[in-house]
């Protein structure tokens, strides 16, 4: 990585900064139970797998792309995952469906299906004391704004940038390009000095390089240095050891090369 100071350190979201406190079939479960419907946890886990490929093929950047949009793309999907799992289970009495997927938006709306990552709030605070820009580059819609404030960490960002409002999803070259946009810098700076943390190899390891950034991953498999040994040295297990590699850089002066 450089050998100069970060000018800019953006975060992904899922699996990055936050974890799921549940996975999305307890959350699914959970909203049924309360009309009186019970489905298999394991129908829900398959449901969801496969209409999330299905639905991110046909509907791109949360049905941005296809004039869906955002809240029907989700509305699309919980239909989806809901009447085939009656159908499987032989659910044929009048289940309130609307009202149940009324309830899973709310729910997914406002950031309590997740958690803060360990480690996420110290490595925030240290950062902002070192007056580092942060931002978040996330494929998400518009309401990751709505959560991150909900969970007490939207004021530590100088921009909260989601994929559906930025028109690009990472990997593409395009989203970092309007992260740029957020940050003051003179001409013939150095990208390398722009630091993106992710949990993904393609879209945020891959993605920022693509785009001329440094970056690393934290919250990820290890063993992924044997299909990408360009990640050795840049892939820490949680927040506490990224910190401690960020505090030793710029004790030395040294970030990046």
């Amino acid at each position: 990585m450089n050998r100069q100071a970060f000018k800019l350190i953006t975060f992904d979201i899922t699996g990055t900064l936050l974890k799921y406190r549940s996975s999305p079939a307890i959350e699914y479960s959970n909203v049924l139970k309360k009309y009186g419907v019970k489905v298999k946890l394991s129908t829900l886990e398959d449901l969801i797998n496969k209409n999330w490929t299905f639905m991110t093929k046909t509907h791109p950047n949360f049905g941005l792309n296809t004039g869906l949009g955002w809240e029907k793309y989700w509305r699309t999907y919980a239909h989806n995952v809901f009447n085939r799992a009656f159908h499987i289970e032989s659910i044929s009495d009048n289940v309130p469906l609307e009202a149940i997927i009324d309830d899973l938006m709310i729910i997914y709306s406002t950031g309590e299906t997740f958690k803060v990552q360990n480690g996420a709030i110290e490595l925030l605070e240290y950062l902002n004391k070192e007056q580092i820009t942060l931002g978040v580059i996330t494929n998400y819609d518009p309401r990751i704004k709505y959560m991150l404030k909900n969970l007490g960490l939207s004021h530590y960002f100088k921009f909260i940038l989601s994929s559906y409002e930025a028109k690009f999803e990472k990997p593409n070259f395009q989203i970092f390009r309007e992260a740029e946009s957020y940050v003051n810098y003179q001409l013939n700076f150095n990208r390398k000095l722009f630091l993106h943390i992710g949990d993904s190899y393609l879209f945020d390891f891959k993605g920022a390089e693509d785009a001329g950034w440094s970056a690393c991953l934290v919250h990820t498999d290890k063993n992924i240095i044997k299909k990408y040994p360009n990640v050795n040295g840049y892939i820490f297990d949680d927040f506490n050891a990224l910190k401690m590699f960020l505090i030793s850089c710029n004790a030395k002066n040294i970030c990046s090369e």
